[in-house]
Parts: structure tokens; sequence; C-alpha cells
């Protein structure tokens, strides 16, 4: 039995939501592009490497009584199921978008939380592509698992971290208050976000791949305008100002703000960090219309959001929070905050990974050419806007559910988006 983290219990209250609203199970896919096919049999053998190694991928979530903790029962070990695909077009995102619909994962039921699918394109490339729950891994523990992928041994060992119970209520709401009283100041804003209210569909995405010198210019202009040592404040604004753009278009006679919510890694030290379960710490941060009106001025105001955060040690309140909700019934987790900002969860989910990935050139044998994770989202907020970065390359993912936003309002996240990041460039 492994206890599940309190970011786990936050991604359990979003599995509930969206399975109780037909949005099916909270997956993702990460996309590993190779500039030939792995040899035969040799994914095969990684695959049953992997199973028997790691007991949690064939895991399934329970809560416990009296404590109503939630942990992990392991079940036994087992090959990581492997599928092939021969592709007669170069576009994976048909593929990629059918696997994620008809996928068997299910955490809360014994059986495989992984699957690795090939895909053969017809220019004789390859891609690999891993479907994985949010609740057993987060970016970095996919990161990880491309290095295990690449080692022979077999032996089974632990690897996951923060078993320790969360403290008593008693202990955890003095600490956890100060962020409680951060919340309160948000309904202010009349937060929105990208659900309209309508039934959300299944999940859908858009991969946005920029070539070396198109990033190269990017960060030109981003060094220009920010500079370098604010790059993921950056990225995040203009995620904002795309998902304002949005809103903007459907509630046209309101001043619009964005409420962030930055995962934020717990365990400093990459080296240290686990190959299992969730260990991120969302920071809750404003931008508000006279903010959001331009990337260079979000940029900043984000900055100084970041660090007023910190100052205030709203980090460790908001992990006092989340420590207090850890024994929350999933269904009730998310009330508080649909309380507070009337249905709401964020305006968006965002993330940027960074590099990805942050070692591997190679798996199975072959080059890695390009990759990119591509997560999954619930309604509300129902956009996420996901960026990662291989060997000079920047990959922007645009997810969200079917129903929940227009053709006409993704080509606007695109447009606002580009128009942000990219200066005038010509790149052949």
């Amino acid at each position: 039995m492994v206890p599940t983290t309190i970011s786990d219990a936050f991604l359990l209250a979003l599995e509930s939501l969206m399975r109780r609203t037909g949005q099916g199970r909270h997956l993702a896919a990460s996309v590993i592009e190779l500039d030939a096919p792995p040899a035969p049999g040799l994914l095969e053998r990684a695959a049953e490497t992997l199973g028997h190694r790691h007991p949690l991928l064939h895991a399934h979530v329970r809560r416990h009584f009296p404590t109503f903790l939630a942990s992990w029962q392991l079940g036994e070990t087992a090959a990581v199921p492997v599928s092939h695909h021969s592709r007669d077009i170069p576009d994976l995102a048909p593929l990629v978008a059918r696997l994620l619909r008809e996928s068997d994962i299910d955490i809360l039921r014994p059986g495989p939380n992984l699957e690795l699918h090939l895909a053969t394109l017809p220019d004789g490339t390859a891609a690999l592509i891993l479907l994985w729950p949010h609740l057993l891994f987060d970016a970095v523990g996919i990161d990880l698992l491309l290095d295990e992928l690449n080692l022979p041994d077999p032996t089974t060992h632990r690897s996951w971290g923060e078993t320790a119970n969360p403290p008593p209520p008693s202990r955890a709401w003095p600490a956890a208050k100060p962020m409680v009283e951060e919340m309160r100041t948000f309904p202010a804003w009349r937060i929105r976000s990208a659900h309209p209210r309508t039934r959300p569909g299944p999940p859908a995405f858009r991969v946005l791949h920029f070539t070396r010198g198109q990033t190269s210019a990017i960060r030109e202009k981003m060094a220009a305008t920010a500079g370098e040592l604010l790059l993921l404040p950056y990225f995040a604004a203009a995620a904002a100002r795309a998902t304002k753009a949005l809103i903007a278009s459907r509630h046209p006679a309101e001043e619009t703000a964005i409420l962030l919510s930055l995962p934020v890694q717990r365990v400093g030290n990459p080296h240290k960090r686990p190959l299992f379960q969730n260990h991120m710490t969302p920071w809750s941060l404003l931008l508000t219309h006279e903010e959001l009106t331009d990337l260079p001025g979000a940029t900043k105001a984000l900055y100084k959001k970041y660090a007023s955060f910190l100052r205030r040690k709203l980090p460790a309140a908001m992990e006092a929070l989340m420590a207090l909700m850890h024994r929350c019934p999933s269904r009730l987790y998310l009330k508080p905050a649909g309380l507070f900002l009337k249905g709401e969860i964020c305006s968006l989910f965002h993330s940027h990974t960074g590099s990805f990935p942050a070692r591997a050139r190679t798996l199975l044998g072959q080059r890695i050419t390009r990759a990119c994770h591509i997560p999954t989202v619930s309604a509300p907020p129902g956009l996420g806007i996901f960026f990662s970065e291989f060997d000079g390359q920047l990959t922007a993912t645009l997810s969200w559910r079917e129903n929940t936003l227009t053709p006409d309002e993704i080509d606007l996240v695109e447009k606002t988006l580009l128009t942000d990041l990219k200066p005038l460039i010509t790149d052949p």
C-alpha cells in the first residue's frame, strides 16, 4: 500500500469531477518522435522489464476508513502493454486523440497504468506514444520513465516519496489560514474560464511545433522584453493573455481578470524527485485586466506576484491547505473553491516543463528528434496551455474539451499566443 500525496488528492478530485460529468478519465499522452523504429522485440522486452520492476504500474486507488486517506493498492506485476500502429500519413494527432478516448487505463481498478504505442510513419521514422494517468505521474516522472525504458535491470525498487500521513486538522488549519484569506480576495474579480457551462465532450488538442530558428527568435524577443530570468512568468503571461482574449470575446462588456494555478515542484533537488506520484504545489496568482494589457507588463506583474507569494510564505500555507483537504471525499474537494469562484477552479491550466526529455537523447537505440506532452484537461476550466522544449525546439500544446471551445475560439487562442511569442521572422 502506497499513500497518495497531498497533490494526488486534488487530482483525485478532478478525476471524480470528470467521471461524474461524462468527461472520461484524466489521462495524458507523451509523444517521443524517433528517427527510426526500435529493433524488433526491443520495446516488448523493455516493457516487460519495466512492468515487473514497478508494482505501481499495475496498482489502483482505494480510500480507507476511518482515516479517509486514499492509497495505491499494489497489484500483480506484469509487462506494460505494447501496441503497434502503421500510419499512412505523418500526422500523429488523430491517432493520439483516438488512443486517449479508447484507453483502458483506470486508476480505480486493477490493471495497467501505462500503455506504450509505437507508430511507424510513411517516411521510415517512428513515434513512441506513452499514455498515462495524471494521478500516477507528473512531467518529471515521465522524464524519469524514459530513462527507465533504457535500463535492463528488472530489480524491483521503491520510487515514490511523501509517504507520511498529513498533519491533523487542528495543526493544518492555522498554517493554511493565510491561503484561505488570499482565496477570499478572488471572487471580487469575477473569475471566468473557457468552460461555457455546456456538457463537455471528449479531449481535444492542438500541438504547435516551433523550429530551432523560430525558438531562437522567440527567446531573443523574450530576452529583449522581459529577460531570460523571467522565462516561466513570460510563458505563463502569454498563456494568460491568450485565455483573456477568448473570455473577452465572449464577454466584451466585462474587464477580464485571469486566475492562474501554476504548479511548482516541492522537491527542489532534481536528483531526488521520485518517479511516481505528483509532488507539485499550485500557486494561485491573479492578473488583473490592466496587468494583462501587453505581454511585457503582464510578465513583470506576474513576476512581482511570484515574489509576493514567496515573501508572504503562501507556498507553505497552500501545502497546509492541501494537507487539510487530503481526507476530504473527492466529490466534495472542489466545493469550497466552487463556492468562492461560482463554479470555477481557475481560468486555465498551464505549465512549462522545461527541457523534455531533460537527459535522454536516444530511446531504445534510436535518436530522439522531437518530444512533447499532451495533457488532457477537465472542464472547468476547459482549457490548458502547456510548453516544453527539446533540443532547441519549443512546443506548445493547446488542450481543451470538445463542446467547450468552437474552432474559431481555439484559432483565436492560437493567434493571440503566436502574436505575443513570435517576432516577424521567416524560418526555412
